[in-house]
């Protein structure tokens, strides 16, 4: 097998200015919506770093889960420098109700989430393509995931005359301690991130 580097942040050299333009997911981001989870159908990709994670908590998830952490990925461990740890593993979509193998068992939400939010556990056991969810990367590009499922929360009307992050905004402290972005993309969205306030402070 290919040797498994240790990767602490993922690169990136360019960042799509969608990612600063499209809504963001409100106040309390997904685990607060009102959708029934479908961004989970395809399951995820579990970063090496957070697989350690997985394993060590793996008698707080199980109950959660309804099965054996084993049993909850779909791929062996394949190296890749895309993702932090340098290495990753895909999970299992269950059968039963079409959602990926980590999430909470007859109700909503994920159960790396939950715990993460409710017992204090480490943010890093979930997996960095569902925190910054619906922006995500490939190869050294960061962008917003199309299509946005429609029941998304970005996707709500926002009130009118109330000004709505953007979803760099409401992820800006994911992104900026998953990834490692080049200073003058860094540089690029912030300017654009004041050019939106500033566009909807000046809007007639």
């Amino acid at each position: 097998m290919k040797k498994i580097k240790d990767i602490k942040k993922i690169r990136i050299r360019r960042v799509d200015p969608e990612v600063v333009e499209q809504k963001g997911l409100f106040g309390g981001g997904c685990m607060d919506a009102g959708c029934e989870d479908i961004c989970c159908e395809y399951g995820c990709d579990v970063d090496y770093a957070t697989l350690g994670l997985i394993y060590r908590y793996r008698r707080l998830i199980e109950p959660l889960t309804g099965a054996s952490v084993d049993d909850c990925f779909s791929t062996e461990l394949t190296p890749d420098e895309d993702y932090i740890g340098g290495a990753y593993r895909e999970t299992l979509v269950r059968e039963e109700d079409e959602r990926c193998a980590f999430h909470l068992k007859d109700r909503k939400g994920c159960a790396l989430f939950y715990l993460w939010q409710t017992k204090g556990l480490p943010k890093r056991i979930v997996p960095t393509i569902c925190r910054v969810y619906p922006v995500t990367w490939h190869r050294g590009h960061l962008f917003v995931d199309r299509p946005i499922k429609r029941a998304c929360r970005c996707l709500e009307r926002a009130p009118k005359g109330v000004y709505i992050p953007s979803i760099y905004e409401t992820q800006r402290r994911d992104i900026l301690a998953l990834f490692e972005i080049e200073p003058k993309e860094l540089e690029k969205i912030e300017r654009l991130r004041k050019e939106r306030i500033r566009r909807f402070k000046n809007r007639p």
